[in-house]
């Protein structure tokens, strides 16, 4: 049985995984941070309500105690006491996208100017995740390995960092390199057994059924087309 992570260590491990221009709004307080150069993040969002403005004060003296610097030059409030859940949910995700399309390779090449779509995933081992009653498990680490094509730097991104740069319809298809699989909409899978072209079609599990390999977690349990390499349109 392991200690159960304090906030700090969670902050840190946040912190020191952060790409500059990433963004971290730490769940259910209202603040939008941003990485900046070196060991600063900086506050450009924050609900306008007394909640956030109390966890701006605890989270500024929480990221400071771990050596890190916080820029509270040019903070926006904003209102959302009139958004639904699902329009908080998209002005977050729209925020995302903005911060994603500032990312750069060393070279000022843009990421989301790479050829996204050639993304290789890739499956980095087992990480102990500490749960709340304080003990721990095994979970996957996996990352997406993204091409300049400027410079040819290699540059492993976070799963979730891919599908903010490349969109949803990346996290659609997946090629094992011998092995395309393309997710089916329902109205496609309906299609599919109606038209009883069902050979056609898989449900993924945990490994590829043609060469082991492993599945990264998006695509399992996904209803499937496929398309072998040098083999052709399986039966």
């Amino acid at each position: 049985m392991s200690e159960e992570m304090t906030p700090e260590d969670s902050a840190r491990s946040i912190l020191e995984r952060l790409r500059e221009g990433g963004l971290w709004q730490p769940a259910g307080l209202g603040l939008s941070y941003v990485r900046e150069a070196g060991q600063t993040v900086k506050l450009i969002e924050q609900e306008n309500n007394p909640t956030s403005a109390q966890a701006r004060i605890r989270m500024r003296i929480l990221i400071e105690g771990l050596g890190w610097s916080v820029d509270e030059s040019d903070v926006k409030l904003v209102d959302v006491e009139h958004l639904s859940p699902q329009e908080r949910h998209i002005q977050e995700m729209m925020l995302r996208q903005e911060m994603a399309q500032s990312w750069k390779c060393k070279c000022g090449t843009p990421l989301s100017a790479f050829p996204l779509e050639k993304g290789k995933w890739t499956f980095d081992g087992q990480q102990d995740m500490a749960l709340p009653d304080g003990s721990t498990e095994k979970v996957e680490q996996w990352s997406v390995v993204i091409t300049c094509p400027v410079c040819d730097a290699k540059i492993p991104t976070e799963p979730y960092d891919y599908g903010l740069l490349a969109g949803d319809d990346a996290m659609l298809d997946y090629n094992t390199g011998k092995v395309e699989y393309k997710a089916l909409s329902r109205p496609e899978i309906i299609r599919q057994i109606d038209e009883k072209l069902t050979d056609e079609v898989l449900i993924l599990g945990t490994f590829c059924p043609f060469n082991g390999d492993l599945l990264p977690p998006h695509v399992r349990g996904s209803v499937v087309t496929f398309y072998v390499e040098n083999g052709g349109e399986e039966e």
